[in-house]
């Protein structure tokens, strides 16, 4: 199933050769384990730049997570789940 949302979510993310890699989230009560980011890239808002994670959990769920660096914010914008 797919979804687009606009959750805030508490992200605990590693720099890793100069670049910045979600570790793992807390969504809805639920800490996910990323096993691998599939994707990434980014887009703008002004001159502030949004970074976007495409990734699979340890339980196997697609996700999009986003970084807005204005905000300071990580937020889910796409979940695909069976």
């Amino acid at each position: 199933m797919y979804q687009t949302l606009d959750d805030p979510v508490d992200v605990i993310a590693v720099f890793e050769n100069h670049s910045l890699k979600p570790a793992r989230f807390r969504w809805r009560g639920k800490v996910h384990k990323v096993a691998r980011v599939t994707g990434s890239w980014k887009s703008r808002e002004g001159t502030f730049v949004i970074r976007h994670f495409s990734l699979l959990d340890s339980d196997a769920n697609f996700f999009e997570l986003t970084y807005n660096e204005r905000l300071s914010q990580w937020i889910i914008s796409k979940i695909w789940q069976e």
